[in-house]
């Protein structure tokens, strides 16, 4: 115990020492991460502004070759260089149709596309198709090829075109290509202006496409006519400048990027890194002070206390601690009783169990005694039977039979017994009936085959047969019967007991059903309950099926008592196993 303060304050200096130099790399790995930081952030942001530019580039080189694919659909269209071919109006009409519907089509195909012009070999309109009409820009063809025109203005609507033209030529003969007009598409700027706005890196840039003239075809952003004299690529103090040619059409697409707002978010970035590093110095500090005073104190005194338990099995943890090592030390508490509990427990349980073994002893002793009465009585029976066919008296001798036959059966020790083998006891018990009532009372059995050799519990339905007979059999001056019935129904094994007898009283059927809603709850029957018979059929029953078999009781005052049972059918010819 002397020397339990020194351990601790080595562990204090520990603490320090542990803290000193997580502060120290934490420092250095603050200025490390920070100049790192900076130059990540400059680099990505440039990078990503290269991206942007060169996916806007990429737009508009797809854009140039839609134009250059749709322009060649007009082109080499067969109704098209017909039309131009025509040289009288009614050539020129019969072909009208399949123009149309080849602008038509390309117009759907491109939603920029305003307006198709034809103009003949001689540079005279013979055709116009779209909403939007300008004249050809003169000068757009150089050498037989295509080319873009410079922006084209509407002052009525405010809007920008441009005009795509290219001349037509077919083969004559060995005269070579010989031109025979030219083809000129409108288009508006609304897909320039998507490309444009998709390539703005942020708030601050611009970004814009020129004519051959420098003249602004659209822009996007905080664009200035300044911008537009740049012609290449370059970068100063102040801002990034992109240039690129927009394929062959002699148009420029020029993206300026400020640099204060390109690496603006560097400086929060730096700040967002001084504030996260002072937080985790705080929170440092903080932690090692509490693993001291709400960790390591806590731990040190519980393992005192295990190191003392052995001495004192009695005492339990005194809980200071609001947090988990406080509930820790309480459920060690509570653990500690529970195992005082269940050795008591299991105290209590070995002596009840060897108070039941020695009970059970006891028992088998006095069912060896009782195994001669039954024995010595079926040879009793066997004994009036010898006599009574000695002497000539049949009845008595089948009588004695019948007793031996059925109290065999009742001793048997074998628990389940076939259908087959019920239908025998029965027949013992219905020729026991007869001579008793002198053939007053019958017992009908009608079984099924099929049911023969399906096995139930023993002692079922011989005692509802008795039941039938004592109580509602003998209570009319008539004579009556008891119907038994065995049959199958989908995959239940049904057996029912029927009388004609004069029934059960309202009262006893409504105590009967009590006590059987009782033991299904409770797992017994209220010990006043008359019909100890009927009720220890129904035990046996749950006993052997649990809910799997269903049990029915129709009573009619003055018509009789069915009693209906449901078990399920054997399979293989294995027995039933209880259920839980």
């Amino acid at each position: 115990m002397a020397k339990r303060p020194q351990k601790r304050g080595k562990l204090i200096h520990q603490y320090i020492l542990i803290l000193v130099i997580v502060g120290i790399v934490i420092s250095i790995s603050f200025f490390t991460t920070n100049t790192i930081l900076a130059g990540t952030a400059r680099h990505e942001a440039r990078q990503a502004a290269d991206v942007v530019f060169d996916q806007a580039q990429d737009r508009v080189t797809i854009f140039e070759e839609d134009i250059s694919s749709l322009y060649m659909n007009v082109v080499q269209n067969v109704s098209v260089t017909e039309f131009l071919q025509a040289e009288t109006l009614e050539g020129r009409w019969k072909n009208l149709d399949g123009f149309i519907w080849v602008v038509g089509n390309n117009m759907r195909i491109n939603k920029s596309l305003q307006n198709v012009l034809l103009y003949d070999a001689d540079d005279n309109l013979i055709a116009a198709k779209g909403g939007v009409f300008f004249p050809r820009t003169d000068g757009i063809l150089m050498s037989g090829l295509s080319n873009f025109s410079d922006r084209i203005y509407d002052p009525d609507t405010r809007k920008v075109y441009f005009q795509v033209g290219m001349p037509v030529y077919i083969e004559k003969g060995t005269t070579g290509p010989t031109r025979i007009g030219s083809v000129y598409l409108l288009f508006d700027t609304v897909n320039l202006q998507g490309i444009v706005d998709g390539a703005l890196v942020n708030e601050e840039s611009a970004v814009a496409i020129l004519d051959k003239n420098s003249t602004l075809v659209v822009s996007s952003g905080r664009w200035e006519s300044a911008y537009a004299q740049e012609k290449t690529t370059r970068e100063d103090e102040e801002k990034l400048v992109y240039v690129c040619a927009v394929g062959s059409t002699g148009w420029r697409m020029v993206s300026i990027v400020p640099k204060n707002s390109l690496f603006s978010g560097v400086s929060r970035m730096q700040q967002l890194n001084q504030m996260t590093y002072l937080v985790i110095l705080l929170a440092l500090f903080l932690v090692c002070g509490m693993v001291y005073w709400r960790v390591i104190r806590p731990i040190a005194r519980q393992t005192a206390f295990m190191a003392s338990f052995t001495q004192n099995t009695k005492q339990r943890i005194e809980v200071k601690e609001n947090n988990e090592l406080g509930e820790m030390a309480a459920k060690m508490n509570e653990m500690l009783d529970s195992i005082e509990e269940l050795n008591r427990e299991k105290l209590e349980t070995q002596k009840k169990y060897m108070e039941l073994e020695i009970d059970k002893k006891q028992t088998e002793l006095v069912a060896y005694r009782s195994q001669i009465n039954p024995h010595f009585l079926s040879n009793a029976f066997n004994c009036i039977r010898g006599m009574a066919l000695y002497h000539g008296e049949k009845e008595i001798a089948d009588l004695a039979m019948a007793l031996t036959r059925f109290f065999r059966y009742s001793i048997q020790k074998e628990e389940m017994v076939t259908m087959r083998e019920v239908l025998e006891s029965l027949g013992y018990y219905a020729q026991i009936v007869h001579y008793r009532f002198n053939g007053k009372y019958s017992v009908q059995m009608d079984v099924s085959p099929d049911v023969l050799e399906e096995e139930l519990p023993k002692m079922l339905v011989q005692p509802l047969v008795e039941n039938a007979v004592f109580h509602g059999l003998e209570t009319q001056l008539e004579g009556g019967s008891v119907c038994v019935k065995a049959y199958r129904e989908n995959d239940l094994l049904m057996v029912t007991v029927e009388d004609n007898g004069s029934g059960m009283p309202l009262e006893t059927e409504a105590q009967l059903r009590r006590a059987m809603e009782a033991y299904d709850r409770d797992g017994r029957t209220p010990a006043d309950t008359i019909g100890i018979g009927f009720l220890n059929v129904y035990r046996r029953v749950r006993l052997f099926y649990g809910q799997r078999a269903r049990f029915f009781l129709d009573n009619t005052p003055g018509t009789g008592v069915c009693i209906r049972m449901a078990f399920p059918l054997c399979q293989d010819g294995k027995r039933q196993e209880k259920s839980g």
